[in-house]
């Protein structure tokens, strides 16, 4: 069941999302908002922080939300990309599933799809977070039992095991 925004707002008010702002919540959902932390593979440095980030048509970034939440055991979050972006044809791809129990930063996955360079701004909202209610919280939720490779990160958070797509160097 998705929680509606009383369950939110209670949620928030006791420590679950950091910082917490009442304006953000909507009937069934939280938005959340981009934080200073940038990593692009395409850049030199790839890592940086800053308030202002130009991500330019055909690239892609990872960077991370300014909330930081702590997900009860019996609860998960779906991040989906505030839809006004999407239609200036920014994209989050692939993750945005939030297991029980986590605790941090999201990191996000962004690319821009359309054909103009586009300003991120730290502080500006960027996906809604959909909070759903399991039946009944798991035997080992995640970060318990060795389960967790992203538990209680802080900043944006690059792949924990680049082996699992690893890069092909070019060959001659």
């Amino acid at each position: 069941m998705i929680k509606p925004d009383h369950w939110i707002r209670a949620f928030a008010e006791a420590g679950g999302i950091s910082p917490y702002n009442p304006e953000r919540v909507n009937p069934a959902s939280y938005d959340v908002t981009l934080g200073n932390h940038w990593i692009c593979p395409t850049r030199d440095p790839e890592e940086t922080k800053s308030d202002v980030f130009t991500l330019f048509p055909g690239e892609v970034i990872l960077a991370t939300t300014a909330e930081y939440i702590h997900l009860p055991r019996d609860v998960v979050c779906d991040l989906k990309l505030k839809s006004s972006l999407g239609r200036l044809w920014l994209n989050h791809s692939l993750s945005g599933w939030i297991d029980c129990n986590f605790q941090g930063q999201v990191t996000l996955e962004l690319q821009n799809l359309g054909p103009y360079p586009r300003k991120l701004s730290a502080g500006m909202p960027v996906a809604q977070l959909v909070f759903l209610g399991m039946e009944s919280a798991p035997d080992v939720a995640y970060g318990e039992g060795g389960k967790g490779h992203y538990q209680g990160q802080s900043g944006t958070t690059p792949a924990w095991d680049e082996g699992l797509f690893p890069r092909v160097k070019e060959q001659k």
